[in-house]
């Protein structure tokens, strides 16, 4: 019985891992494009910003532009509009 468990159990880890990597990159995604709709464009579509946000990353290098997403997720998401302006320039380069 205990044999049997194993492999379910390695399943489950493996499907709460990556998860978790992508609800992390989605969350960085819709903060990204919250603060975009926020402080620069009120008639932006935020499903359509996140979208071409996922597919950018996902097209190549996908670990670095990965982190790109987070540091510039970390930024917008504690900052005001006035300061994302002038504070998250560097952590948002790049991203488009």
């Amino acid at each position: 019985m205990m044999v049997r468990m194993m492999p379910r159990t390695l399943t489950l880890t493996f499907v709460i891992t990556v998860s978790a990597l992508l609800t992390g990159c989605f969350s960085d995604t819709d903060t990204i494009c919250e603060k975009r709709k926020e402080c620069f464009t009120d008639t932006l579509n935020v499903q359509s910003c996140e979208d071409d946000l996922k597919a950018w990353m996902e097209r190549q290098d996908q670990d670095r532009r990965r982190d790109q997403l987070a540091a510039c997720g970390d930024c917008v998401g504690s900052k005001t509009c006035s300061q994302i302006r002038t504070a998250c320039i560097g952590a948002c380069f790049g991203v488009p």
